[in-house]
Formats: C-alpha cells, structure tokens, sequence
C-alpha cells in the first residue's frame, strides 16, 4: 500500500461522482470515451476504470515516488512474455504513442501509468472453493512458476529481490519494538542462509490471492504482477494461502493438500518447503506489519477529507492484528 500522504494529495481530486482531472489528464495519452473514468480504489497503486465503445478498461497509476517508471515497464515486459508462453494474464494496451507506459506531468505530481483491458471471468472467496479448485489454482502456481523460470527478458534485472523487501521492513519498524526487531533478525538469517538453486527460487508473483485471479472455467487468468520479485517459490505458495492459514498453518488441511498436488503437476515442492510454510507465514505477518507502518505517515494534527478517519481506523486496527500475531512467537 502507498503512503498515505501520497493517497490524500492525489485522492483530494476525485469529486463526488468519482471523476478526477489527474486522472483524465493521464488518460488523455490512451483513446478513451471522454468523461468517462472513475474511481475504483487506491492502494498500492490508482486505479480507476474507464470505457472505450462497448469495452471496459483500467486505468492503473503510480506516484513516481512509489514506483519507478522502469520498475512498471519491467513489469509490462514479464506480462507480455507470459502472455506469449500460453498463460492466461492481462496484458498492457499500448498509448496513443505505442508504448506500454506512460510518465505524465501533472500538478499533482508526476506518475507513471499503463492501461489493461479488463478480464472476463468470475472470482470466488477462499469459502467457496471446492478441492478440485483449489488444485487447479495450486496447479496454476506451479506452471507461473515453471515458466518463469525461463524467463530471461532484457529487464528481468530491474525486479526487486527479497533483499529489498528486508530493508523496508528495516526501516520501517521502530527502535523500541525489541521483539518485533527480534523476530526481523530470525527470519532474516533464516533466509540468508536457505540455499539457492534453479528449482526453488526466481521470479514470483507475490500475491497470487484469489482477488487477483478470474475463473474462465478451469483455466485461471492472472493480474497485478506489481510485486513480482525475486522469492523461494514457497514463498509463493504461503503467500498465496495467507487467508487459508488465517488461525495457523495446518500441514494436514485438505484444501492445503488440494492445492500442492496441484502444484506438482508442473513444479516440484518438496517436502521441506511444505514443512517451512509456518515460517513463511511468519514472513507474510512480518511484511505486512512494516508495509503498513511505512503506509502510516500522516502528521497527527494534519486535517483530513472525512474518508480519511474511517481508513485510519481499519488500517490501525490490522496494526494491532499484526503487531499480536507477532509479540505471540516465542522468543528464540
């Protein structure tokens, strides 16, 4: 998720019916219907849907303080490459001068933006799934994986690693906090010292939840890859399943078994990753807390829309969830 002064200065464009001049400022470098473009959400990114014809579209843009233009072009280059290897996924349509990202100037700032189609198909919670679909989305995991690891683009470089993702929880969890300090020491010398082979570490998605996923009968298409990086792939898999683990890693649950079957069809997990997946939850519960605090950057006495509160209040209360969830590991 994005600072939220970030959010604030941004969102205070969007009016009533949920149109922004930031946003059609943008989007004038894409054909579009004029007037057209709403608001969707902000969270790690704007987004904002908008039409051309009878076709829906999304509008998807960053801060470029958030995220660079060369992160988002690599990003766009992945997509397309996948796309080529026979996967399901949204791919990027091309501006008015051909390219798949744009950086545009305006007086809110400056941000780098791409525009996708919108995917058909539908989407389920995690409840409903049946033992069948969860070995289909395992099985869809597996073959991201198995792909990606012939991946070999120009800009596969420019991804971030995990390493990255350990400076930010670094600098953003406070001095005083001994035992979440504690636990970031843990685990980030359980990673360094995890070996490093071509079958189980590369290029992940980083957030293969269902919400970024759509059913088109048994086939899955896949979106958001923005937190592609450089993982163990059973990073992957816990991340993928954190609502499955919401009250603890059960080793033995069907859907769990379900969804590893399925992921061996086409990559190989061993038994020992299986068996780290209480430590990657670890991780996932680690991260979100940082990500969250560094999220959290607004001035206490700074007047605010009257959205903000409410949003500050959901966001501190994942705050104390998380913070919980992390005091409760046992030291050592």
């Amino acid at each position: 998720m994005m600072k939220l002064s970030v959010m604030l200065r941004v969102d205070s464009a969007v009016d009533d019916d949920g149109r922004s001049r930031i946003a059609d400022r943008i989007l004038g470098q894409w054909e579009h219907d004029p007037g057209s473009a709403r608001f969707a959400r902000s969270s790690a990114n704007f987004v904002y849907v908008f039409s051309k014809g009878n076709e829906r579209f999304f509008l998807r843009f960053a801060d470029s303080s958030e995220r660079s233009a060369a992160e988002i072009g690599a990003e766009m280059a992945l997509l397309r490459w996948v796309a080529s290897q026979g996967m399901a996924v949204t791919t990027p349509v091309a501006s008015n001068n051909g390219r798949d990202v744009e950086t545009v100037e305006t007086d809110m700032g400056v941000f780098s933006a791409v525009v996708f189609a919108a995917l058909q198909g539908v989407q389920f919670d995690i409840e409903e799934l049946n033992a069948a679909q969860f070995e289909v989305w395992g099985a869809t995991l597996g073959k991201l994986h198995a792909t990606l690891r012939l991946y070999q683009g120009p800009t596969a470089s420019v991804r971030r690693t995990w390493r990255d993702s350990l400076e930010m929880v670094r600098c953003s969890i406070p001095a005083d906090e001994l035992r979440v300090q504690a636990e970031y020491e843990y685990l980030a010398a359980w990673l360094a010292a995890l070996p490093v082979t071509a079958t189980n570490y590369g290029l992940i998605h980083g957030d293969f939840e269902l919400d970024n996923l759509f059913w088109q009968d048994e086939t899955l298409a896949m979106l958001d890859f923005d937190d592609c990086s450089y993982w163990w792939y059973g990073t992957d898999v816990a991340f993928a399943l954190r609502d499955l683990f919401a009250d603890g890693v059960d080793l033995d649950n069907p859907s769990l078994q379900a969804f590893i079957r399925g992921y061996r069809t086409h990559a190989a997990l061993d038994e020992k990753h299986v068996a780290q997946l209480p430590i990657w939850m670890r991780l996932a519960n680690l991260l979100a807390y940082a990500k969250l605090l560094r999220t959290m950057d607004l001035a206490k006495d700074q007047a605010v829309p009257e959205w903000v509160p409410s949003l500050l209040s959901k966001l501190e209360n994942w705050i104390h969830n998380y913070k919980t969830s992390l005091l409760s590991i046992p030291m050592g």
